[in-house]
């Protein structure tokens, strides 16, 4: 059984955990400013969890550098990272985020991802965020 049709199948016997279930995916993951800057390793593990809190990080490569669309956020510096990691089901994904500077505060931007679960909206990083 694929591990779509088993969540469903859990979800269908024990709503309670589907509840539970819904209101943690709705609280993002906290982001440890003070890592953010320690090395681009740190920076994607704070905003793989910050997205997806249950995700295991693998890996972040850079794409590009610059991200065309910084000005519309205001941003300085910014580059366009692809993070690997595993889900709950242990199956691996991608997402792509554009990451930002403006002098000590960093904000990222989702271009796109392939995980089943959307990435979390809430996310601290969607924000200019304070690393300090």
């Amino acid at each position: 059984m694929d591990p779509v049709s088993m969540i469903l199948a859990l979800a269908l016997q024990h709503p309670e955990l589907a509840a539970q279930a819904a209101n943690t995916y709705n609280t993002p993951g906290q982001v440890d400013s003070s890592k953010i800057e320690v090395s681009l390793a740190d920076f994607a593990m704070q905003t793989l969890n910050c997205y997806h809190r249950t995700a295991r990080f693998r890996g972040v490569d850079v794409l590009a550098a610059p991200w065309a669309e910084q000005a519309k956020f205001g941003a300085q510096a910014s580059a366009v990272l692809r993070i690997t990691f595993t889900g709950l089901s242990n199956q691996p994904y991608q997402m792509i985020v554009a990451a930002m500077a403006n002098q000590r505060n960093y904000r990222t931007f989702v271009i796109g991802e392939n995980a089943l679960v959307p990435y979390n909206k809430r996310c601290a990083l969607e924000n200019w965020t304070f690393a300090g």
